[in-house]
């Protein structure tokens, strides 16, 4: 009798425990995710070759990247609000877009052609 008492009290709390647990997450419900994305290419105004390496930046926030072998790069996750992207490479000139409008769920695909530095 005793033993029934003590398994009964033990499946009680454990019901309790459970329900506690799914009306009192331990973990705050998550943020919505951006689907902002900036994407691009970046090739040499002249040959139309992809450059590799081209440091590419976002104006006004900490967003840096790389471009990859065949001149491309990606920005995700972008926070809404107006940006200019920027490229920079060694013995080209800078190259700046126009500024970009970022809104919710939106996808902006930039070609952007370098020029060389004249010698």
């Amino acid at each position: 009798m005793k033993a029934k008492a003590i398994i009964l009290v033990a499946l009680m709390l454990v019901g309790i425990s459970t329900v506690t647990i799914a009306n009192n997450p331990a973990e705050p419900a998550a943020a919505p995710a951006l689907n902002n994305t900036i994407t691009g290419v970046v090739l040499d105004k002249t040959t139309g070759e992809s450059l590799t390496g081209v440091e590419v930046r976002v104006e006004g926030t900490d967003l840096k990247t790389y471009t990859d072998f065949d001149g491309k790069f990606v920005f995700e996750n972008v926070k809404a609000g107006e940006y200019k992207v920027m490229a920079n490479y060694i013995s080209y000139g800078n190259n700046e877009t126009k500024p970009i409008k970022v809104n919710s769920n939106e996808l902006h695909a930039l070609n952007l052609q370098m020029e060389t530095l004249d010698k």
